[in-house]
C-alpha cells in the first residue's frame, strides 16, 4: 500500500513539473507576439537557462580534451581550418558560456526603443560547427525585437555542406536567416559590401564566421549608436582557443593601434583615456583603430562615409582603412566594454590569396596610406620601401559627403595603372 501511495506521489509531482514546463514554454513563445518589450527582452536569457544542462564538452567555455588515441586524427583535421575541428564538432552548437562582464555592466538598464540590427557574417569554406555556433549564439543571446535578420554571405565556398544543406538549416531557425552567394571568390571586403547592401536593419553588425556572442552583448552596442549614430562600436574580443576551444575573457585595459608597417596592434589604454572616463571602466573606450572583424555601425552613416574601399582585395588593411575613415569623417571609434564576443584566433590562415598574401596586403596598405595618411605616409614607405607605388594616383572629392571633422573634403582613390 505504501509503495502504491509513493508511486502516486512521484507520478503526480512529475506531471505537475511537466505541466509547468509546458506552460512556461508556451507563455514565452507567445511573448514573441507581445508588445511588452521588457518581458520580450527576457526571452533569450530564459531560453538559455532552460535549454542548457551545462554539461558536456566545452560547456561554460571549458577546454575540450581529446583522447590520446584520437590525437593523430585531430592533427589531420586541424589542417582543414587551422583550428581543432574535432574539438569544435564535439561542442554543442548552443553551448553555454560564462558571463565575463564587469560587475557594473550587469546592472545597466537599456532603453526599450533601441535600433534593430542586421548581422552580416561572411564565410569561405568555414567549418559547419563554428559557423552555426556563431549563428546560434547570436539568436540565443540577442533580444528578438533587436535582431532584424542574419545574413550569411558565402564567398564561393567549395564544401557541399555549405550549399543546400546550409540553406535548408537556415529555414528552420526562429529568426530570418538569408544565405547570399558570391559568384566567384572576391574576399572579405567585397563580400561584406554585398551583405551590407542587402541589410534591412537600422544598424549593421559585422561578425566573423567563428565567433560566440555572450549574454548582454548586443544591447550596449546599439545603445551607444542610439546616443550618437556616428559612433562606430566594437565589443571586447574574447579569445576562443584554436586548440581547445576554451573561452577566455579579453581585457578592457587594451585598445587598438598600429605600427608604421601598418600592422594592427593592441596597446595598453593610456592614462588620459582613463581620466576622460573618470575611472569608470564600463563607459565606452575611444580607440584609434579596431581589429575589424567585429563591429556595429549605423547603416546610413556607413553609406555616408563611403562604406569600405571596394578597390581593396581579399583581406588585410581594411580595418585600419575603416578606422582612419571614421575618425577623419566626423565619427568616433569605440570599444564598448560591456559587450563581449569570443573569436577563434588562428596562428595561420587556411586560405590562399591570389598573387600571394604579401602582394595583396601591400596593395591594400598603399591605398590606405595614399588616401588617409597625408605626409605621414612617408613613415610607412621608409619602413616598407618595397611597397612604394608604381602607378599614378588621382585623389578626387567624393560627391555627397564631406569630412565634418576638420572641415576637409573626404577623398577617394582612383587607380590608373
Amino acid at each position: 500500500m505504501r509503495r502504491f501511495v509513493y508511486c502516486k506521489v512521484v507520478l503526480t509531482t512529475s506531471l505537475v513539473w511537466v505541466l509547468v514546463d509546458v506552460f512556461l514554454l508556451l507563455y514565452f513563445s507567445e511573448c514573441n507576439k507581445c508588445d511588452d518589450r521588457k518581458d520580450h527582452s527576457l526571452l533569450p536569457a530564459l531560453r538559455a537557462v532552460m535549454s542548457r544542462a551545462h554539461e558536456g564538452p566545452g560547456e561554460m567555455g571549458k577546454a575540450v580534451v581529446i583522447a590520446k588515441d584520437e590525437q593523430e586524427k585531430m592533427k589531420e583535421l586541424f589542417k582543414i581550418n587551422q583550428f581543432n575541428l574535432m574539438a569544435s564538432d564535439m561542442i554543442a552548437l548552443n553551448r553555454s558560456l560564462p558571463d565575463v562582464r564587469l560587475d557594473g555592466c550587469k546592472t545597466k538598464v537599456y532603453a526599450d526603443d533601441l535600433p534593430d540590427t542586421s548581422i552580416v557574417i561572411v564565410f569561405h569554406n568555414e567549418a559547419w560547427s563554428t559557423l552555426l555556433r556563431t549563428v546560434h549564439s547570436v539568436i540565443n543571446r540577442s533580444p528578438r525585437h533587436l535582431l532584424q535578420e542574419i545574413l550569411l554571405v558565402d564567398d564561393a565556398s567549395e564544401r557541399d555542406f555549405l550549399g543546400k544543406k546550409l540553406e535548408n538549416y537556415a529555414r528552420t531557425l526562429e529568426v530570418p536567416v538569408r544565405v547570399l552567394r558570391m559568384e566567384q571568390r572576391t574576399g572579405l571586403i567585397r563580400a561584406r559590401l554585398r551583405g551590407a547592401a542587402a541589410t534591412r536593419g537600422q544598424v549593421i553588425t559585422f561578425l566573423d564566421a567563428h565567433c560566440e556572442c555572450t549574454v548582454g552583448w548586443l544591447e550596449p552596442l546599439l545603445a551607444r549608436i542610439k546616443e550618437d549614430r556616428r559612433s562606430v562600436v566594437c565589443p571586447i574580443i574574447d579569445v576562443i582557443s584554436d586548440e581547445t576551444f576554451e573561452y577566455m575573457a579579453g581585457s578592457d585595459m587594451t585598445y587598438g593601434g598600429f605600427n608604421w608597417k601598418l600592422n594592427f596592434r593592441w596597446y595598453p589604454v593610456p592614462q588620459r583615456e582613463m581620466d576622460r572616463r573618470k575611472g569608470d571602466r564600463t563607459l565606452p573606450l575611444r580607440t584609434p583603430t579596431m581589429a575589424g572583424g567585429l563591429f556595429s555601425i549605423d547603416r546610413t552613416y556607413f553609406d555616408e562615409i563611403g562604406t569600405y574601399d571596394p578597390g581593396m582585395d581579399i583581406w588585410g588593411g581594411e580595418n585600419l582603412e575603416m578606422s582612419f575613415r571614421i575618425w577623419q569623417c566626423g565619427g568616433s571609434l569605440e570599444i564598448i566594454t560591456c559587450s563581449h564576443v569570443g573569436h577563434v584566433f588562428r596562428k595561420a590562415t587556411p586560405y590562399s590569396f591570389p598573387g600571394g598574401t604579401g602582394q595583396v596586403i601591400n596593395k591594400n596598405n598603399r591605398r590606405l596610406a595614399e588616401v588617409w595618411m597625408d605626409g605621414f605616409k612617408d613613415f610607412f614607405y621608409i619602413i616598407s620601401p618595397g611597397t612604394l607605388p608604381r602607378f599614378r594616383l588621382n585623389l578626387l572629392s567624393l560627391s555627397g559627403w564631406e569630412c565634418i571633422w576638420g572641415g576637409n573634403k573626404c577623398v577617394w582613390m582612383i587607380i590608373n595603372a
